[in-house]
């Protein structure tokens, strides 16, 4: 009886996600606030602001460009953090699931990163990244984001930093979204708390 009960979940939730909304695979604009701290030295703080797209380059890989922009505090003294950068994501619908519950993805990414805070690298300059993890689709508006990124500079390669990227999503309508999101960057020790909204036009 338990076993018909767990399969009979299991079945509604991947019917459900059969044509769930996903951030992979669509059309949408993001605007984003978020929370900076940490720091090595616990004494960084600020806000940051985000705009991101994404388009589908196929059916399976995706363009995300990503603009953010950081005032951000350490010891008294302000300073602004900027990146702009273009990730090519390749999400594996056909090889688990193929349109179900599990998206998994990965990609690569560069960019152009400011940062003498040190809330991504600590530097300057032009950046590489590895990114990669899935995303799980609950119910036709509700999915979680679980993904890692390794990023470095290409003026020297041992500058490099390994952030865990995460993201509760609420589609309100095929068009509107919302996002709950948590970043840690691992050897920076930066925690990012934000709040995007999505809009979706496919």
């Amino acid at each position: 009886m338990k076993l018909l009960f767990l399969s009979s979940v299991a079945v509604l939730i991947s019917s459900l996600a059969l044509d769930a909304k996903s951030r992979l695979g669509e059309y949408y604009l993001g605007f984003g606030y978020t929370f900076v701290d940490g720091g090595p030295k616990g004494d960084l703080e600020g806000d940051m602001l985000e705009i991101s797209a994404n388009s589908m380059a196929s059916d399976s890989t995706d363009f995300i460009f990503n603009l953010s922009y950081a005032n951000v505090e350490q010891n008294g003294t302000d300073d602004s953090v900027f990146q702009i950068g273009l990730d090519y994501v390749y999400h594996y619908d056909e090889y688990v699931f193929q349109n179900g519950m599990f998206r998994p993805f990965a990609g690569i990414g560069l960019s152009y990163l400011k940062d003498d805070k040190g809330v991504r690298l600590a530097d300057d300059g032009f950046t590489w990244s590895f990114l990669g993890g899935t995303e799980i689709l609950f119910t036709d508006s509700f999915s979680f984001l679980l993904g890692g990124r390794f990023i470095g500079l290409w003026s020297d390669f041992g500058e490099n930093d390994f952030s865990i990227n995460t993201g509760l999503t609420y589609w309100i309508s095929d068009v509107h979204g919302i996002a709950l999101e948590y970043n840690r960057a691992f050897d920076q020790k930066v925690d990012l708390v934000g709040l995007k909204y999505f809009y979706s036009w496919q």
